[in-house]
């Protein structure tokens, strides 16, 4: 007599978790698919790029036109594939990066930061960091300057030619002039050619005498830096961060810090990033169209085995 067969061993939760064939069961494992697969993505750039969050999409339009609302942008750690280069450094050496010179960075304002952010999760967090182009270096105790493009992103700045406050206008105006020119008389009445601003440290002319084509201006203020740091801009603001860019739970944004740079821009991918930005709405998507799929599948296997089949024919 044969031995008898050993008794079969109940399948593991694992094995039965592989094999099941119930709709829920089989939608979590799509899930876990596509969290492995993100998740394999996201060591791979961090070990390539060096930092974290290693992309990061552009939210506003401060960087227009050499970066634009929804492209994706991917960052690499400040040194890697060459040290940060600042607008100064770049004018030095003629290193460009994204239509001008010096690196673009990412950074996290004043050092703030929550989890979200901390792990890469920005579509969650409240404080995103900010993509402005690294002007200068300020050391502690050094008056922190102030950069001024009157064309915003239309045209990209030949140099920044210093300027000093020469008196104000009847209307209590401070006038800006370039260093050097005594042609504008304090308390002089505005025209329409002038360009005039109001701002957090106060309100500013600049006579469309002391204008020089194509060229922004730079202008130590008041201010006295507490610590040493970049001096950051936006290519499309008229001025940089420091002393005129505010946020709330913030407040003034001050020079960056090496340790706030999450990174530097090294390349763009346009539009990709308006799906990070509609997150929300794209992992509602996602879910419905494997729950929708899951059901076509099972309907399909349904209609199969209740479809009678045909008999074979007959052997001679």
């Amino acid at each position: 007599m044969a031995d008898p067969a050993p008794p079969r061993e109940p399948p593991t939760l694992i094995s039965q978790f592989r094999s099941s064939d119930h709709w829920a069961v089989s939608l979590a494992r799509d899930l876990l698919w596509v969290v492995a697969v993100v998740g394999s993505i996201a060591l791979l750039l961090w070990l390539a790029c060096g930092t974290w969050p290693a992309v990061v999409t552009i939210e506003s339009g401060s960087m227009i036109p050499n970066m634009n609302i929804g492209d994706l942008v991917v960052v690499v750690e400040k040194d890697r594939f060459g040290e940060l280069q600042t607008w100064d450094d770049g004018k030095a050496s003629g290193y460009q990066k994204f239509g001008d010179y010096g690196d673009v960075i990412i950074y996290r304002p004043n050092g703030v930061t929550d989890m979200w952010a901390s792990v890469g999760l920005l579509p969650l967090s409240k404080q995103h960091p900010i993509i402005h182009r690294a002007i200068t270096w300020v050391d502690a105790g050094e008056p922190v300057p102030s950069y001024i493009n009157i064309y915003r992103g239309a045209i990209t700045p030949a140099g920044y030619l210093p300027v000093t406050v020469s008196g104000e206008t009847a209307d209590g105006f401070s006038i800006l002039t370039v260093t050097g020119n005594t042609g504008i008389l304090p308390n002089e009445t505005r025209t329409t050619r002038d360009v005039t601003w109001q701002t957090p440290l106060g309100t500013y002319v600049l006579p469309a005498d002391s204008l020089v084509k194509d060229y922004g201006y730079v202008r130590d203020t008041e201010t006295i830096a507490t610590h040493g740091g970049y001096i950051t801009k936006g290519d499309n603001n008229n001025f940089s961060d420091q002393g005129y860019l505010t946020i709330d739970g913030i407040g003034s944004v001050e020079p960056v810090e090496k340790d706030w740079v999450i990174g530097k821009a090294l390349f763009t991918v346009p539009y990709v990033g308006l799906l990070p930005l509609h997150i929300g709405p794209v992992i509602v998507i996602v879910i419905i169209i494997m729950m929708l799929h899951e059901l076509y599948l099972r309907r399909k296997e349904e209609a199969a085995m209740a479809k009678p089949q045909k008999k074979g024919k007959k052997q001679r």
